[in-house]
């Protein structure tokens, strides 16, 4: 092989693993695309189970990581506000609520998932479940729904 060649040879061995490497870098897990983009529902709150309230609706999250915004449901009513994330530090904005009557039930489950969400300083995902934390203590734990199934796909 004529040196001309060996360097040609080389340079596309050299171009193939550049690519290989960066298209397998966009297989890692990306947090702040788990923790955005994902409508997570209560699951505990201060270590208790969380149900639905009689009178009340699920109690949900979704951040928007393109806008920082943050929106959902209290139970009770509408939630909105903004959120800055960094690594795994979250850091939320004063949130705003609709302000609509609800049942006695839910407006205190209300009060205690602001109560919480005004607390909280970072966050954890771990196999499809979000963990809300004040330090190193989990205030809150939700899920993200399960995967829709491929078409097509066969169970192992």
């Amino acid at each position: 092989m004529t040196p001309f060649l060996f360097r040609r040879a080389l340079c596309g061995t050299v171009l193939c693993s550049v690519v290989t490497v960066a298209a397998a870098a966009d297989k890692l897990p990306d947090l702040n695309a788990t923790l955005a983009g994902t409508r997570w529902t209560l699951q505990t709150l201060g270590g208790v189970a969380q149900a639905q309230v009689a009178g009340g609706t699920p109690v949900q999250l979704k951040l928007d990581a393109a806008s920082q915004r943050l929106s959902g449901h209290t139970g009770c009513n509408r939630l909105m506000g903004r959120f800055v994330q960094r690594g795994t530090l979250l850091t939320l904005s004063p949130l705003g609520t609709t302000r609509m009557a609800c049942a006695e039930s839910a407006m205190l489950q209300e009060q205690a998932v602001l109560k919480m969400l005004g607390e909280v300083d970072g966050y954890r995902v771990e196999n499809r479940t979000l963990s809300l934390l004040q330090g190193e203590v989990v205030r809150a734990t939700w899920s993200a729904p399960a995967k829709p199934a491929v078409a097509g796909a066969s169970a192992p």
